[in-house]
């Protein structure tokens, strides 16, 4: 009897661990950053120094606000590139991008985020609406649009508010390819709210 309930064991653990065997290995992940471009300069804003701005990470719907790669390949029709994801949420790399801009201009006394509790003059909030690829005339392109506001630190007034976007063709139909578009995308649209900001707040 006793031998009897060994051999059931045993080949209850052989079963389990064939069945171990066959189950399906998850695909590997390619993590991206966004790339960094060149529209922001140094030399071209100036107006705010010794003030300081704080740039919150923007509010997104559910479909942005994850780390994989949005892409409506047709109608309605929501999806993600398989394989890869960025290397924060969207918002998070949307933001931390703007964040590095904005320190390039060098005018401003210091520059960062909702985390890092900084005592700022002024705050920039807003909602990221696009951050995904759509398909114009069979042409994937890059969209990027931001709901801005700039609010006084101190008394939390809002100061001023403005709708961004930009659009980018993709050089190509790749993740890489779509990845660069993306960082174009972020470079336009920076630079505009960039300036934006220094218009608005050198009043």
């Amino acid at each position: 009897m006793r031998r009897q309930s060994r051999c059931i064991i045993m080949a209850s653990l052989a079963s389990l661990l064939g069945a171990c065997s066959i189950l399906p290995k998850s695909d590997p992940l390619t993590v991206y950053q966004l790339p960094a471009a060149h529209e922001v300069t140094a030399a071209a804003f100036s107006g705010l120094s010794g003030r300081s701005l704080s740039v919150f990470t923007p509010y997104a719907g559910s479909f942005l606000d994850t780390d994989r790669i949005a892409v409506v390949p047709s109608g309605n029709r929501l999806s993600v590139y398989e394989g890869s994801r960025w290397s924060d949420p969207a918002p998070v790399v949307f933001r931390n991008r703007l964040v590095r801009d904005l320190r390039k201009t060098a005018d401003l006394k210091a520059v960062g985020n909702e985390r890092e509790s900084l005592l700022a003059d002024y705050q920039l909030r807003g909602d990221l609406v696009d951050f995904q690829v759509e398909y114009r005339n069979e042409q994937p392109t890059a969209l990027i649009a931001f709901e801005a506001s700039l609010v006084n630190g101190q008394s939390g007034r809002v100061i001023a508010s403005r709708h961004f976007s930009v659009a980018e063709p993709v050089d190509g139909r790749q993740v890489p390819e779509v990845v660069q578009a993306f960082g174009r995308a972020a470079g336009r649209i920076n630079h505009d709210i960039i300036q934006w900001v220094y218009r608005v707040a050198g009043k």
